[in-house]
């Protein structure tokens, strides 16, 4: 990436983030606020509901808070940047019009302001967990990767999915209701071991599942996950992705 991209990109994403609660009283704060929120509730409320344990756990009764908020940390960010990227030519129309720029910046932007959420999300997971006594392992670091590979795999869709919503304006609507269907045939508020046969057989071609476990896996265990398995989805979807972006993006401007 040139040092100009770059630099755009960066902008834009600072830009993102002071956008996001412009005019509000915290601001940027709300970052930090939003997810510590939604974790504090999750390790708190649901540790006093759910009195069922995890299977080969250390049978805490903080076991499926932290299950909980391990995938669905994930589940939320990835869920929003979906839908951030297949508007973003929509949205950024007054600029895609008229300035001539690399449009795949703004994409790349979106996933870097995603990453950035993650981290801080999963930064924030780390604290609360300390703050609590859970067992934590030195491997918690290797989220990082997770975060990335999760990521690059997002945008692959993304790129596919800021084009075709230039010429399909109902792809919103359908999004939507695949996203929440994907939500449900992914084990984030429940664990795979309750499924029956076929449909764990199901599960396996979920490419969202192998980021949702390895996330579980590493938060709850400490135990490395098959990092080739997600580096290849990843890789893959944003080929995929890059090649019907590239055959469609010259569209764009004339469409929106």
């Amino acid at each position: 990436m040139k040092s100009g991209t770059f630099y755009m990109v960066w902008d834009m994403v600072k830009r993102d983030f002071r956008n996001k609660y412009a005019g509000s009283t915290f601001g940027l704060f709300w970052n930090l606020l939003l997810p510590i929120a939604y974790i504090l509730i999750y390790t708190t409320v649901f540790s006093q509901l759910m009195a069922a344990k995890l299977p080969n756990m250390n049978n805490s009764q903080f076991d499926y808070s932290v299950y909980l908020s391990s995938g669905i940390l994930a589940w939320t960010v990835f869920n929003i940047t979906i839908t951030r990227f297949q508007n973003v030519f929509i949205e950024n129309s007054n600029i895609v019009k008229k300035i001539y720029f690399p449009k795949s910046i703004l994409v790349f932007s979106l996933m870097v302001s995603s990453i950035i959420e993650l981290l801080i999300n999963y930064s924030l997971l780390l604290l609360v967990l300390l703050g609590i006594g859970y067992e934590l392992h030195i491997n918690y670091i290797a989220v990082l990767i997770i975060i990335i590979l999760q990521q690059i795999f997002c945008t692959g869709i993304g790129l596919v999915l800021s084009v075709l919503n230039v010429h399909f304006r109902d792809l919103n609507q359908i999004t939507s209701i695949l996203l929440q269907v994907w939500f449900w045939l992914t084990p984030i508020v429940y664990v795979k071991d309750i499924l029956p046969d076929g449909l764990k057989r199901i599960m396996t071609f979920n490419p969202l599942y192998y980021f949702i476990e390895s996330y579980q896996l590493l938060v709850l265990k400490g135990d490395f996950v098959n990092f080739i398995n997600i580096l290849l989805i990843s890789l893959i979807t944003f080929l995929f992705g890059w090649i019907i972006y590239k055959k469609m993006v010259n569209e764009v401007s004339d469409l929106i």
